[in-house]
């Protein structure tokens, strides 16, 4: 019965766990994937194995191309934070045969390693290498002879090194800790297994600081477990602390004759307590939602960001990026963009940050306005920002687009070569290398041959502060490009200024509108009331239920215009409210 229970347990941390990444996590999953470039080549694997980690980062990669499908990814997930609980309890049987009444603390490393990876920068890479570590010591305590304990000191710690980089700290503390702690072998033997393992720990380390050009505290402590090199996270830290403490203190804990259940059930309470705040504390909701909306803006699933924008209006300004990109793209930006929450041009078309999250992200409202060559300057921007230094599949998949648009085939070229040598891409790189020299093929897809139509033909000078003069000549250009049409009238209310809102209206007569948006009337209509006494002789045809609300709007704030709390329930959701209350 015993052993169902701790079978149950071990099936449930692993379902609750797939679940977790699966529904409440997933996009953090899809952000590792799309930061990624796996390559089903020689070379590659042959660069891995030019330093220490690079095998168990290799594994790591390997597996996280499946992120690609997040159900996938999330059952990738649980397995493995599963092995680290179920390795972690074969090696306290091992170092105490009374282990099993201690079963559930073998949870707690694994509930380190999930909080670790709740951190977006953290990779897989740290939680392969811990598990390999576990599993090699595990081999070691299984091993009878003094010999072959030698020998396998000798031969497999330096490979173990060269495999996993410094988290084989781990290896030479379990095993010491076996041998003093556990085995019952003479001091003799003790010291000399202990010797051994230092000195094979210190060549293996001694050998790579001379041979390599990285820094010493990297070499010892890892290379790619975090995508900030010169960082590790506590949560990584203790996590192969807690294995190392674990295993040793194990030996020390007592064997329980009575009341079993009791004990049982107090070790599930303190740890499920303790590991469900460490998980909590380690999680953000907010970065949750703002990878979603990058990722659905990235797949252009405009209606899924405007449903969830409904359900929870968005407020930070990545969300709203996409937010009015998706509004954009579906024709919606003049009718209902102060129906959500506004932080200014910032949410409309950001600056450029030397970063590689952001640039990718604003990249997406740069290619569908048609501006290709800035879109392509931000790709290559945000890639080679990450500090991990890895190329990115929706890196090279866009810049392989923004070269043939530009008619740049032989580069675009390169960036489809490499992707036909990944797993999931290679169908959509042969496919797009169809069109490689074929002008007719490009000029006739729905969306390439749209863009091409609508992108630059002649050089000017980028200007971050002058984004509405960079819209203008994109609508010089191709005077029915809507999309950059409602977003120089966007930017124009976004930032106040109403002359110029003024000035580029009479643009939109010829872009299909059957009636004037709802942003452009509140505009339009304010503008009128400030110079005349009523509605009378107004050249738009402004709805009567605008004219209804600006005539209470106005009423009210004559009264009281220091009332935020009523305009804010009554009007939070009109332009007028964002022109005179938003900071």
């Amino acid at each position: 019965m015993q052993n169902n229970i701790r079978a149950f347990l071990s099936i449930l941390f692993v379902g609750i766990a797939f679940l977790f990444w699966a529904i409440y996590y997933p996009f953090h999953l899809l952000y590792q994937e799309q930061y990624l470039l796996f390559l089903y080549i020689p070379s590659y694997f042959f660069d891995k194995l030019s330093y220490p980690g690079g095998v168990g980062e290799y594994i790591a990669e390997f597996l996280t191309q499946f992120y690609y499908y997040p159900y996938l990814g999330a059952l990738i997930v649980a397995l493995l934070l599963g092995g680290i609980q179920r390795l972690m309890y074969r090696i306290m049987l091992k170092m105490q045969k009374n282990s099993i009444d201690w079963y559930v603390l073998s949870f707690i490393p694994s509930l380190g390693a999930w909080a670790f990876l709740c951190d977006e920068n953290s990779l897989l890479a740290g939680i392969v290498s811990l598990l390999l570590s576990m599993g090699i010591s595990y081999g070691y305590m299984s091993l009878s002879r003094q010999w072959v304990k030698y020998v396998y000191v000798l031969g497999v710690f330096p490979l173990l090194y060269w495999c996993v980089g410094g988290v084989c700290i781990v290896t030479l503390c379990l095993i010491l800790a076996y041998e003093w702690l556990v085995d019952s072998i003479s001091i003799k033997h003790k010291s000399a297994i202990s010797l051994l393992m230092v000195i094979a720990w210190g060549i293996s380390v001694g050998y790579a600081i001379l041979h390599l050009q990285y820094p010493v505290s990297r070499l010892i402590t890892g290379i790619g477990y975090y995508r900030f090199p010169t960082l590790i996270p506590f949560s990584g830290v203790l996590t192969c602390v807690i294995v190392v403490l674990l295993a040793g203190g194990v030996a020390f804990l007592p064997q329980y004759q009575k009341y079993r259940s009791l004990y049982w059930s107090i070790q599930s309470i303190v740890v499920l307590t303790l590991g469900a705040g460490w998980i909590y504390s380690a999680t953000s909701m907010k970065k949750e939602r703002d990878m979603a909306y990058d990722y659905w803006a990235s797949t252009c699933q405009w209606q899924q960001i405007i449903q969830s924008a409904e359900q929870n209006n968005p407020d930070t300004p990545l969300s709203v990026v996409c937010l009015n990109l998706a509004l954009g793209k579906t024709g919606q930006l003049g009718e209902r963009m102060f129906q959500f929450f506004q932080n200014g041009t910032d949410g409309l078309i950001p600056d450029f940050v030397r970063d590689y999250t952001i640039p990718l992200t604003v990249n997406e409202v740069y290619f569908h306005l048609g501006m290709i060559n800035t879109s392509q300057r931000y790709v290559f921007e945000a890639m080679e920002a990450n500090p991990s230094y890895h190329k990115s599949t929706r890196c090279i998949r866009r810049l392989a687009e923004t070269n043939l648009l530009n008619g740049e085939y032989k580069v675009a070229a390169k960036y489809l070569n490499l992707l036909k040598h990944t797993l999931f891409y290679k169908k959509w790189a042969e496919e797009t290398e169809t069109y490689l020299y074929e002008e007719d093929k490009i000029n006739s897809h729905p969306e390439w041959g749209r863009l091409r139509k609508m992108r630059y033909t002649e050089d000017f000078l980028f200007s971050e502060n002058e984004k509405d003069m960079m819209l203008g000549l994109l609508l010089v250009h191709n005077k029915n490009n809507r999309l950059a049409f409602e977003y120089l009238l966007a930017y124009t209310l976004l930032n106040r200024d109403i002359a110029s809102f003024l000035k580029y209206y009479p643009i939109g007569k010829n872009m299909g509108y059957a009636v004037i948006p709802r942003s452009y009337q509140e505009a339009l209509v304010y503008v009128w009331t400030q110079s005349h006494p009523n509605f009378q002789g107004m050249p738009w045809s402004i709805s009567p239920v605008v004219m209804k609300e600006v005539t209470e709007f106005a009423t009210h704030y004559v009264r009281a215009p220091k009332d935020e709390a009523f305009f804010l329930n009554r009007f939070g959701k009109s332009y007028w409210y964002y022109l005179l209350f938003r900071k």
